[in-house]
């Protein structure tokens, strides 16, 4: 798990669907975290997170080709086209979660998570296509668009404010900790098994240094337009 409402609310889709728990925490800013205990003699599964090797379900854009991602923007290659929807509604879909289930406030979450809401309604709807075409390649548009058509995107900003869905997960003394006090995190504690440095690079730097040593990054993933954020290893 990462640091943000995407990453959780997609580990515990995954856990409802598959039994797995949170055996690890990742901060892009301090590296990867684990609890032995729970981890060990086990493969890591990433979520949410653009790693450069290894298997994660993701969202993020990037120019690193990793086999094992689950992520529909390894198929984009068109920046303003790519996926823009959560981790969580990928992951949804993936697993056939039944959204005729969900009360109106739960889709609303889920078009709020990573901000799916936005290129609907950004530069007056000018890109709502991309949005709509997202929504009906993971099967969703029946059930999200109706939304879209009846509120405006005020409604949305104060779905995040009254539910608290930037607040950031972190870690202190091995422990997570979050200020919105509605979700439950993992009480058990996570050591540190690989400490990394957060960069903010372009394009060309991040190829350059790939091609020299692959290894030395842990995750790095599109921000904007040839702008990348990395985790490198320390």
């Amino acid at each position: 798990m990462t640091n943000d409402f995407d990453s959780y609310y997609s580990c515990q889709t995954i856990r409802q669907y598959t039994g797995l728990e949170i055996g690890g925490y990742y901060s892009f800013d301090k590296g990867l975290y684990f609890n032995k205990e729970i981890t060990a003699g086990k493969e890591p599964i990433y979520v949410d997170l653009s790693i450069v090797e290894g298997k994660t379900f993701d969202n993020h854009f990037t120019c690193l080709d990793n086999p094992q991602a689950i992520n529909p923007n390894v198929m984009t290659s068109v920046y303003y086209k790519k996926y823009n929807g959560s981790t969580l509604a990928l992951v949804c879909s993936l697993f056939g979660k039944e959204l005729s289930r969900l009360s109106e406030t739960s889709l609303t979450t889920l078009l709020c998570i990573d901000g799916w809401y936005i290129g609907y309604y950004n530069k007056g709807g000018r890109y709502k296509d991309i949005n709509i075409y997202w929504y009906e390649m993971l099967g969703m548009d029946q059930y999200l668009l109706p939304l879209l058509q009846e509120y405006d995107n005020q409604y949305f900003v104060d779905h995040i404010k009254k539910y608290k869905l930037t607040t950031p997960i972190n870690i202190k003394d091995g422990i997570l900790q979050c200020n919105a006090t509605f979700i439950k995190l993992p009480t058990y504690k996570f050591e540190l098994v690989q400490a990394v440095k957060k960069e903010c690079i372009s394009k060309y730097q991040l190829r350059s240094i790939y091609e020299d040593n692959p290894l030395s990054i842990m995750s790095a993933a599109e921000t904007y337009k040839n702008s990348y954020v990395i985790s490198r290893k320390v």
